[in-house]
């Protein structure tokens, strides 16, 4: 007995999505950009007038940091262990 499963096809793109959803994809990464360009230029300068200089470079330096690690956290099955 011989399994009866279709051919894969040639160049399909893992997942089913095809070249369609790849424009969505770049838009949210430069919709990420101008939120990070807006947290720059308009919530530091907030963040200074509310909790002073030293109050905006620790808030900003937290935040930096934990987009950072989103940024560069492994994604996909498994993970850590």
């Amino acid at each position: 007995m011989s399994a009866s499963r279709a051919p894969a096809r040639k160049g399909a793109v893992r997942g089913g999505r095809g070249a369609a959803s790849a424009l969505p994809h770049l838009w949210r990464r430069w919709l990420w950009v101008g939120l990070i360009v807006l947290a720059v230029t308009v919530g530091l300068p907030v963040a200074h007038a509310l909790f002073g200089e030293l109050g905006a470079i620790m808030l900003g330096c937290l935040l930096a940091g934990f987009a950072l690690g989103r940024a560069t956290a492994p994604r996909g099955k498994g993970g850590r262990r």
